[in-house]
């Protein structure tokens, strides 16, 4: 703890020095002053953590030189050692929040104890300051999750309208409008290099909020919200993307593409300007020519239909479910009824975009999966209906395989998991990582397995627990509780009894009577 003494007597100053320097080991004296002024300038220059003032002084007294202080340096400690004992200078002390109000002559043991109970309170507010710290810094990752993880369900999921509305209120922000982009990175396994410099980009490019989705096959989503008109945010985002590709072309001397989609502020709408952006930057991808923007109405896929968008979901169903010969069917089917209406390189486009889509899906179920082939060299139409069904059975079967590793594997080693660190702070989203599952489609195939809830089943485990540690008698409840997992002993008290119909002393008392 740094320390610095304020007195006009040099006796004084060198009477407290000593008995810092002889009885206080974790304390240092790192500045002197003989006046008010004077210990304004060190409180500037020195920042001490506690300063011993004295309050009548030449010039400034201590008690307005603690006010001119405490302006720049509101958490300075401050004790006053003074001659004077009298109640208005305690009052105006106690006003500026001073600590302690010590009497000269200055005895050691009450210097001693001041500076120490002075100590050991800065030491707590440090304390709670580094648990502040590191809570926000947890709350802040675990928002970024939700946050992915909410992107991820935009993307590929059906939400009703009542999940959207429990997304909503976990999310940080409120949707005025959104719009996605795509940036197509260069192939060559650099995810962390390409994340790296697309997250420094955009911090000093943006001042919008954004949500940053996963890199799969090269390309990463952006979800950006603003406030502002779409027909304003579209030149500003059109620019934004040309900045982008022009900055990574001189920094990596490599060609990146950027597609966008349409601002919206409606789930649907959202939804849309994802594939408008994925469709776009495979355009430009294909294209050659221009590296980024919106897609240009001459090409033929401007946008996907509703009907479009509804084949697709319901070829996503089945291929999630592991249906192979129904997804076949919609799939060949969606292809038929695109070719019917659109050029053969629109169809290719088209499949590219789906099985990208597809490829999502399963990376975040945990599934590694790399495409080996695309449509863009289909020269027919019965060709790309023979890659179709090539790429589609080699995903379905990964969809079975893992299904069938689910029940006997990865769910089984998360109950396991949870088993065996019940006493710890467990969270859905740690035991998600361990088994390598994205937390959303875990929660979803755990209650699908279990039939509970992560947290129903952690719950269950720890009362089961905390029920045979009640059986000895030489174990508090409190020392129970902290046992089982819980921090708190009235939150488990609460938990018990909502569990079992009566409380932790209760049910004590019942299990020792019937013994």
């Amino acid at each position: 703890m740094k320390i610095a003494i304020v007195d006009d007597e040099a006796l004084e100053r060198k009477a407290l020095r000593k008995m810092i320097c002889d009885h206080l080991s974790n304390m240092e004296v790192i500045a002197e002053a003989a006046n008010g002024r004077e210990a304004v300038e060190i409180a500037n220059k020195y920042k001490p953590d506690v300063m011993l003032i004295d309050i009548k002084m030449p010039g400034i007294d201590g008690l307005e030189a603690i006010e001119l202080i405490r302006r720049k340096h509101s958490d300075m400690k401050f004790i006053i050692v003074s001659a004077f004992d009298t109640f208005d200078y305690a009052k105006q002390a106690m006003r500026q929040g001073v600590k302690e109000y010590l009497l000269k002559p200055s005895r050691r043991e009450e210097v001693i104890g001041a500076l120490r109970r002075v100590h050991d309170e800065l030491m707590e507010e440090r304390k709670k300051e580094a648990e502040n710290k590191e809570l926000q810094q947890r709350v802040h990752q675990l928002q970024k999750l939700v946050e992915k993880e909410w992107l991820s369900v935009l993307m590929l999921e059906e939400v009703s309208s009542e999940e959207w509305k429990q997304w909503e209120a976990m999310l940080p922000f409120s949707i005025e409008s959104g719009m996605f982009m795509i940036i197509q990175f260069p192939s060559g396994g650099k995810k962390a290099v390409w994340k790296q410099w697309a997250e420094q980009a955009l911090l000093e490019k943006v001042a919008t909020h954004y949500v940053m989705g996963k890199i799969i096959d090269g390309q990463m989503p952006i979800l950006f919200f603003a406030d502002v008109p779409g027909q304003t945010w579209k030149p500003m985002m059109q620019m934004l993307a040309h900045e982008l590709v022009q900055q990574f072309a001189k920094q990596y001397n490599q060609t990146i593409y950027i597609g966008l989609g349409s601002p919206s502020s409606q789930l649907e709408g959202l939804r849309r300007s994802y594939y408008e952006a994925l469709a776009a930057v495979q355009y430009y991808v294909s294209q050659k020519k221009a590296k980024s923007g919106f897609l240009p109405k001459k090409a033929v896929f401007a946008s996907k239909t509703m009907d479009q968008t509804e084949r697709e979901k319901q070829l996503f169903d089945v291929v999630r479910q592991g249906d192979f010969e129904q997804a076949l069917t919609q799939c060949l089917s969606y292809i038929e009824e695109i070719a019917v209406h659109h050029s053969f390189h629109a169809v290719k486009q088209k499949m590219e975009e789906t099985f990208i889509l597809l490829g999502r899906m399963l990376t975040d179920f945990g599934i590694s999966h790399e495409r080996t082939t695309t449509f863009h060299s289909c020269s027919s139409l019965e060709e790309l209906k023979r890659i179709a069904t090539e790429q589609l059975q080699h995903i379905v079967h990964h969809i079975q395989a893992w299904q069938h590793q689910q029940a006997n594997g990865k769910l089984g080693k998360a109950k396991e998991y949870i088993d065996q660190h019940y006493h710890h702070p467990l969270t859905l989203e740690e035991v998600a990582e361990y088994v390598g599952i994205s937390p959303y489609y875990f929660s979803k195939l755990f209650k699908d397995r279990f039939g509970r809830t992560f947290i129903d089943y952690v719950t269950d485990v720890r009362i089961t627990r905390a029920k045979k540690e009640m059986a000895d008698p030489n174990k508090s409840l409190k020392e129970i509780c902290f046992l089982v997992g819980y921090n708190d002993p009235n939150y488990f008290s609460r938990v018990f009894k909502k569990h079992t119909g009566i409380s932790p002393t209760e049910y004590r008392k019942k299990l020792h009577f019937t013994t």
